[in-house]
């Protein structure tokens, strides 16, 4: 190789690393600006100032001490149950230990769980599962500042940037008004807080004060999180003592016949006629939601049913649903088996 090539492969290596250098600095200048550079901004404030009447002043300090963070943005572009088959997604929240966790969970609030069950009608391991995903029972609530989880999703231009800056609004006028700081509360990268992991217009429409102190806390009160994950899924269609899933066999899957969808276009007759076989069915009129689930063992078939439906309301994910449902029934079993990976 002459002389001048090593020149010339010398200096495009340098040009490229300079280049990558460049782009780290620019991508962290960005990570590090506040919201005040943020032309959507701008909304935010108004509401806060012009609907909830917070003081102009203090509503500006908050955006300029926030922290705008771009992981918050590509992590919500790609949640894990969209990316991920349901052989990954499964041991995620179906280890041995998360279990173990919800049965010692369900065990030490025996007594609120059954109370919240007679009040709502949902079964107790299904709340302890959703807990349990959501937040392992409260020991992983969240490391991302909510203030910039959620300012970054607003400020950022995308399909669902209306949606994150009404949540952003309400987060800082609902902590303000129970004297709390906006920016210190922490939770997931999507805004989402406490031990149930909600919203803030999902704490607004389904928080409930479960044991009745005067407060309604989803935060530090596992209490008042178990009477508000069961009151968020009475409310969005829970019938009590009806099935969440039965197994099914199919032999052939009908080519016109969509399947892991929660769309709502399927009855229990358009299913039979398709062949496939159920076991234990639940006789219904409503509509049902055929599921095929990629295994270790090959491909899973299940029939979901209107409590299974309700599951995806808190996530509209067929691998979230169907893991709800699956670590329910473990933390349900007997302590026989404990040690499994099942």
């Amino acid at each position: 190789m002459n002389v001048d090539r090593v020149s010339v492969l010398v200096s495009h290596t340098v040009i490229r690393s300079i280049c990558s250098a460049i782009l780290m600095v620019v991508c962290s200048a960005v990570s590090a600006q506040g919201f005040l550079s943020f032309e959507r901004t701008q909304l935010a404030i108004d509401k806060l100032v012009n609907e909830y009447g917070l003081d102009k002043n203090q509503v500006e300090e908050w955006m300029a001490r926030g922290k705008y963070h771009e992981t918050s943005v590509s992590n919500a572009a790609a949640p894990v149950e969209q990316t991920k088959s349901y052989a990954e997604y499964r041991p995620m929240f179906l280890s041995w230990h998360v279990i173990w966790q919800g049965r010692r969970f369900a065990s030490k609030y025996h007594d609120q769980l059954l109370h919240s069950e007679q009040q709502y009608g949902v079964p107790g391991n299904i709340v302890v599962a959703i807990i349990g995903i959501e937040s392992r029972y409260g020991f992983t609530k969240g490391k991302h500042r909510t203030f910039d989880a959620l300012g970054s999703l607003a400020v950022t231009e995308g399909r669902r940037a209306d949606y994150f800056m009404r949540e952003w609004v309400k987060f800082i006028a609902m902590l303000h008004q129970q004297g709390m700081d906006p920016l210190d509360m922490k939770g997931s990268y999507a805004g989402a807080t406490g031990y149930s992991q909600f919203m803030p217009s999902s704490y607004e429409a389904y928080a409930v004060d479960l044991d009745q102190d005067g407060d309604i806390d989803i935060w530090n009160d596992p209490i008042d999180s178990i009477g508000s994950v069961a009151n968020y899924l009475k409310e969005n269609g829970w019938k009590a003592g009806q099935p969440v899933l039965s197994k099914a066999t199919v032999a052939e899957l009908e080519p016109g016949l969509s399947i892991n969808t929660f769309s709502r276009d399927r009855k229990m007759p358009q299913i039979l006629a398709a062949g496939w076989k159920i076991e234990a069915p639940f006789d219904t009129d409503w509509y049902v939601f055929p599921v095929r689930l990629e295994t270790d063992e090959g491909p899973q078939y299940w029939l979901g049913y209107r409590n299974f439906w309700s599951i995806s309301r808190y996530n509209r994910s067929i691998s979230y649903a169907m893991a709800v449902y699956q670590l329910a029934e473990a933390i349900a079993e007997s302590d026989s088996g404990e040690e499994s990976e099942n």
